[in-house]
């Protein structure tokens, strides 16, 4: 049996696998774990300091300059890649009944359900707050046959 070093370099090898992982790693985890982005980054990355003769071509130093690459990456861009991934802006888009705007007939005291029927379904409203009779109020959550209300800005 041949050896590996007959078909690649050690230096093409980790640019392949490097672009593999982080294809892998967009299109399966769609760049939600950031292990493999690591790992691939880093291979990438040693495998271009290899292939210009800045690192020797050899396995001891690809696994040992990985590993340590990796981990310095992942110590330097967790917190930036964190924080633009859970970048999300609350836009306060109301779907479905949530945002719906309504009036009752009866005062709403706090945590105590009254009866409203609406679009074929009697709901329960209930509020954390006491409301008063004919005050425009406003669903702010839905349950199955609860809808929490809070008064209408």
């Amino acid at each position: 049996m041949e050896n590996i070093d007959s078909f690649f370099s050690i230096s093409q090898l980790l640019l392949f696998l490097g672009i593999l992982l982080l294809v892998a790693e967009i299109i399966f985890f769609g760049f939600a774990t950031f292990v493999l982005f690591f790992i691939g980054l880093s291979m990438i990355v040693v495998g271009a300091l290899m292939s210009i003769n800045v690192l020797p071509n050899d396995l001891m130093t690809a696994i040992f300059s990985v590993s340590v690459l990796s981990l310095l990456s992942a110590v330097i861009l967790w917190k930036p890649l964190k924080k633009i991934q859970s970048n999300k802006t609350n836009k306060n888009i109301e779907v479905g009944l949530v945002g719906y705007r309504f009036s009752v007939d009866v005062d709403i005291l706090a945590n105590k359900p009254i009866k409203h029927f609406y679009s074929g379904i009697q709901w329960d409203v209930v509020s954390d707050k006491p409301i008063a009779k004919n005050t425009p109020i406003k669903v702010i959550q839905v349950e199955v046959g609860k809808l929490t209300v809070a008064p209408s800005e």
